[in-house]
């Protein structure tokens, strides 16, 4: 085994390159393009169509990308649709089933009359359950 020969050691350092290329390298001479283009809000699709016609290939993402980092524009969090939720109508003292929580409430029963005020309330979230009766055994 050889001995350890520091002079070696920082010739292979100073021959070293990294593997991968440095982000943004081929976005970093048109870096006032970019920015000036932005300042006229130009989108992220335009710079990118613009920059790959003039010999200079890029997706949208990596121009938004290099705004973002290099240039420092604010990211805006995506908005997402608020769920709908069902309204709930006031529940009174006597009502001990609307009081307990949704997970403990019992299947409700199908309503017998469509006219009847239970076919009015919302139906509870999950599953939908069929309700097995026990039936005495008929005798013959």
């Amino acid at each position: 085994m050889t001995s350890f020969d520091p002079a070696s050691v920082r010739q292979a350092v100073a021959e070293f390159t990294p593997r991968r290329p440095e982000k943004f390298q081929d976005l970093i001479p048109a870096k006032e393009v970019i920015a000036e283009l932005r300042q006229k809000r130009a989108s992220y699709r335009a710079i990118a169509e613009l920059l790959t016609q003039h010999c200079l290939p890029t997706s949208k993402t990596a121009v938004a990308v290099f705004c973002h980092e290099v240039l420092g524009e604010i990211v805006r969090p995506r908005r997402r649709p608020g769920r709908k939720r069902p309204v709930v109508p006031a529940v009174s003292g006597s009502d001990a089933v609307q009081q307990q929580p949704p997970d403990t409430l019992p299947a409700a029963e199908p309503p017998t009359n469509g006219s009847s005020e239970d076919s009015q309330q919302p139906r509870p979230r999950g599953p939908r359950i069929a309700q097995v009766r026990m039936l005495k055994p008929q005798t013959t």
